[in-house]
């Protein structure tokens, strides 16, 4: 073993063939020394003695040739940078490896450096004939070290395939800086050279800064294509903490070659990493060919980038992404409007290579956006996507756009999957408050076991924003809960669910409850959606939602489903129940055309404070109810069905009104309002009430009542009394069934008030079903062949009938009419509003025959023959 203590005697023992070399004091370096061998420089135990570049000298402190080793230990190797300014182009690194071997081990720090050119503190160049090697490990450490292009630690160039640097145990690259790779560079320059990077134990690479990309890591495979897969992987305990960048504030990855991978699963947080532009913790961009990238157990917490908090990927080719038992926790995306993707920005411009994402039990925690995607943004562009979700959860994620947690927008075939996963208090301040989905392709969304729960938009879809633009939309909910979403200032509160082609299936023990759109409408669901259609089948519980919470002059419509257009497809096992709607529609509003199909199910205990409590059908829509029942909702007008002008419904088959309970209304109308087309058939209970606003919104029967049916009608401007008695007609055949019966008319029930003395009859032709007054019979008694000019007949509507007396009858006269034959009460006038056949009786009195006149005599009133009954014969005198 060789002794040194001064740069002569460091000089000869390199010359020699000593393997060991000790320093026993600090020593100025003012040239380069050369290692052509194997060997090994320490400090004299226990000290630790330094080699600095001495002022005049700007070059390398040790080069190492090709086949030869260094290795280094208790010993610190200082640039003084002080005495070397940036302004001196012929600085470099404090060692250089071309095509040899170095080892930096316990106890080695190399610190202090400025280089001019590529590796602040260590510089691999590419030798094409042999391989170069740099191994860190121990407690070695690279501190305050400057490239002014590239690896600010350590730069490596390689020249063949075999070139690695391998940093263990407990090695350090601490606050070094460059252009590109403040930590480490790693790029092949070599046509066809692949290169692999792997970082771990405990190793620690912190506080590292790059002007351009890099901050802790840079790391390129050949850029020009055809070379060898190259890997970048980080594992063990290694630790990559606040570093910073333009782009890639821990790492910047570039990948051009088949088989490019970054794998991550070191078990210590990759934290407080910040780019000003791409990337917190990672930016990769990938060229030419898929890149692969890999998260194993790791946790990705307060990186900060403009874009892409913890990882931005900008892929032309492609990518894979499969992250397992991880956690992205408090990444925030910063750049405004750009600021995208607190946890993750993902971009694929390719047009022939897929994107595919996979989450397996990750957690995606109070990760921010300034922009969209509080979690994850994900552009898929015009190739295939798929995204996956098992088993995650999504919370407290926030963006300022649209997807609380997830944006994912496609061009191309898209598939998203979550499985067994948690979104809660996720929070957009657009549209989204979970997630915002878009596609201009085909498209298939499928939540199964999920739960959105408490996540806030604030503008469309509280938990959900589903769009399929100009493409086509198959979203499917199984055994999934939506709960204590919330939409401010629009609509759908738990589900957003629009486009032309979007349909949405929820099924198998469901539950979309307890959420809010405050201003618009939808408290539950929002569908809008000309070709989609919206099936809730399968024990469905859509349960205390509620639209509006304020007056404006848009929303409070459809307290648990809105369509605007939409088709609705109702079965059986779906409860719609307990929502509420400040305007109308309380279970369900329909409206632009949109389509109801009820075969089952129930819409009940809804409320809205105006129209349709059960269902607002409205704007050119139709209701098809063949089974079901819409039973104790309430609304100030049409508490169970409120059937607007244009609009039609068909109640056929099993649907019921009323049958768990009668539907009740503030104002009128408790059963069904209905100013537009109402079909019915079969057995129909409408005991609750129908309401008719006019001539046109009469009840139109399609088919046969059946026996039982019973049509209730309620009182109306329309269904009231005429002083004319002029028929209302309350039902009307249509095709097919257009000639009516009697069973048909006999269903029908007269308004509760306003209506004694008339009935429910068929018209002539059978056409009809009339609401007309009765026509009752006055029969005139006692006549004894006197005639009378006093009518047959009245109406309740009849004006009063002034009796005439009858025509003379001999020997008699007319005392008065009665309603008995004796006894009785005399009848002068049959006042109007009389109901009931009248049966009149004369009554006559007959007159006294006068005795024949007997001239000149003269009666004493002794005189019996003078008196008459009625007293004396005045005759006589």
């Amino acid at each position: 073993m060789a002794q040194v203590s001064n740069e002569s005697e460091l000089s000869a023992a390199l010359a020699g063939t000593d393997p060991s070399i000790q320093l026993t004091a600090d020593i100025p370096v003012t040239k380069q020394l050369e290692v052509g061998r194997d060997v090994t420089i320490s400090s004299l135990f226990p000290d630790v003695f330094a080699l600095t570049k001495a002022a005049g000298h700007s070059q390398n402190l040790f080069r190492v040739a090709s086949g030869a080793s260094l290795h280094l230990n208790n010993i610190i190797l200082d640039g003084d940078m002080a005495s070397h300014p940036a302004s001196d182009s012929a600085n470099r690194s404090l060692i250089c490896v071309n095509g040899g071997s170095l080892y930096l081990e316990d106890g080695c720090i190399l610190r202090n450096n400025y280089s001019a050119a590529e590796g602040g503190g260590v510089c691999l160049q590419a030798a094409p004939a042999l391989a170069n090697l740099l191994v860190m490990n121990g407690n070695a450490r690279i501190t305050g070290c400057v490239s002014k292009t590239s690896g600010g630690a350590a730069a490596m160039f390689p020249g063949t395939s075999n070139d690695r640097m391998e940093f263990s145990d407990h090695a350090v690259i601490a606050d070094n800086s460059a252009a590109n790779g403040g930590g480490i560079c790693c790029h092949s320059l070599t046509s066809g050279a692949g290169i692999s990077l792997t970082i771990g134990d405990e190793v620690r690479i912190t506080g590292n800064s790059a002007s351009s990309s890099g901050g802790g890591i840079f790391f390129s495979g050949y850029r020009g294509g055809g070379a060898a897969s190259s890997l970048l992987k980080l594992t063990g305990s290694m630790l990559l903490a606040g570093n910073s960048a333009y782009h890639g504030g821990g790492v910047y990855f570039y990948s051009s070659n088949a088989g490019d991978r970054l794998e991550i699963s070191t078990t210590s947080p990759i934290s407080a990493n910040r780019a000003s532009n791409n990337g917190g913790a990672v930016c990769l961009t990938a060229v030419l060919q898929p890149v692969s990238i890999s998260i194993d157990g790791t946790v990705f917490r307060e990186n900060t980038a403009g874009t892409g908090g913890m990882l931005y990927l900008l892929s032309d080719a492609g990518f894979s992404l499969s992250a397992q038992n991880s956690s992205l926790i408090k990444n925030t995306a910063t750049t405004d409007a750009s600021g995208s993707g607190g946890g993750m920005w993902l971009q694929n411009r390719s047009l022939a290579h897929p994107s595919e994402i996979h989450l397996q039990s990750c957690l995606l925690e109070d990760n921010q956006a300034s922009a969209s995607g509080g979690a994850i943004a994900l552009y898929a562009g015009l190739s295939a996507c798929s995204f996956t979700a098992a088993d995650s959860s999504f919370l407290s994620n926030r963006s300022s756009g649209s997807g609380g947690a997830i944006l994912l927008g496609s061009e191309a075939e898209t598939f998203f999957l979550s499985d067994g996963c948690r979104f809660a208090e996720n929070e957009a301040g657009n549209s989204g408050g979970a997630i915002y989905y878009s596609n201009g392709s085909t498209g298939t969304v499928r939540f199964i076991n999920s739960r959105l729960l408490s996540n806030t938009a604030g503008y469309e879809g509280g938990a959900l924003r589903l769009f399929s633009g100009s493409g086509t939309l198959d979203t499917s909910v199984e055994n999934s809960t939506f709960s204590g979403n919330t939409a401010i200032n629009n609509s759908g509160g738990a589900i957003w669910n629009g486009g032309g082609g979007a349909s949405l299936l929820i099924t198998d023990a469901s539950f979309v409850t307890n959420n809010t759109c405050r201003i618009g409408n939808g408290g539950g669901i929002y569908c809008n959606t000309a070709n989609g259609t919206l099936t809730l089948q399968g024990k469905v519980l859509v349960q205390n939602n509620r639209a509006g919470a304020k007056e404006n002059g848009f929303g409070g419509h459809g307290g648990g489903i809105c369509c605007i257009p939409g088709r609705l497809l109702i079965r059986p096992g779906t409860d719609i129940s307990e929502n509420s709607a400040l305007q109308s529609g309380g279970g369900v509003s329909l409206a632009e055309g949109s389509m109801l199909d009820m075969s089952g199910g129930s819409i009940h205990s809804n409320t809205a404070r105006r129209q349709g409590g059960g269902l607002w059908n409205h704007g050119g829509s139709t209701a098809i109810l063949t089974g079901g029942d819409i039973f104790l909702n309430q609304a100030g007008v049409g508490g169970g069905i409120y059937n607007d002008i244009g609009s039609q419904v068909y109640k056929l088959n099993q649907a019921s009104l009323g049958k768990g309970g009668e539907n009740r209304a503030s104002s009128y109308a408790p059963g069904i309002y209905n100013n537009g087309e109402f079909y019915i058939e079969g057995l129909r209970d409408i005991t609750n009430g129908f309401y008719i606003e006019d001539r046109d919104a009469v009840v139109f029967l399609q088919g046969g009542l059946d026996s039982g049916s019973v049509i209730q009608l309620d009182n109306s401007g329309y269904v009231s009394p005429n002083p004319e008695g002029e028929p209302v007609i309350a039902g009307e055949g249509t095709p097919p069934h257009t000639t009516l019966t009697q069973q048909d008319a006999d269903a029908f029930r007269k308004p509760p008030q306003d209506f004694d003395g008339w009935e429910i009859r068929l018209n002539g032709n059978q056409t009809q079903v009339w609401l007309i007054p009765i026509v009752y019979a006055i029969r005139y008694e006692n006549l004894e062949g006197s005639s009378h000019p006093n009518p047959e007949s009245y109406t309740a509507v009849s004006p009063d009938i002034r009796l005439l007396p009858p025509g003379e009858r001999t020997g008699f006269r007319f005392s008065g009419w009665y309603n008995a034959p004796g006894g009785g009460r005399q009848v002068t006038v049959i006042p109007q509003g009389s109901t009931g056949d009248i049966t009149l009786y004369a009554r006559w009195v007959r007159r006294r025959p006068h005795p024949p006149h007997r001239a000149n005599r003269i009666c004493k009133p002794q005189n019996p023959s003078c008196h008459t009954p009625d007293g004396p014969d005045t005759s006589c005198i």
